[in-house]
């Protein structure tokens, strides 16, 4: 296996498994929730928000960015995904 094929497998494997999805209480009825997954979208933040929250929910901010990056490989410039940061502040109702 040469150089290049070795870094796409890295690579994909990376792409492909992306990080888990968390609830972080920050009071009694305040939370975190962040979902960074490569491949997640933003409704992955909402079905964790609604599980969290069963009577309902007030979102005081959200966040949804993809930083673009690109690297250099022998001269090549090869565009990749540099990160994903989803998340919400949500205030569950009672």
């Amino acid at each position: 296996m040469d150089y290049q094929r070795i870094i796409l497998v890295i690579l994909t494997t990376v792409l492909l498994s992306g990080c888990s999805a968390k609830i972080t209480p920050l009071s009694e009825d305040t939370y975190l929730v962040k979902c960074e997954q490569m491949l997640g979208e933003m409704k992955d933040c909402v079905a964790l928000a609604k599980k969290q929250c069963p009577m309902g929910y007030d979102v005081l901010s959200a966040k949804d960015e993809t930083s673009l990056m690109t690297g250099l490989d022998k001269n090549k410039v090869v565009p990749y995904v540099g990160g994903v940061k989803r998340s919400m502040l949500i205030k569950c109702q009672h």
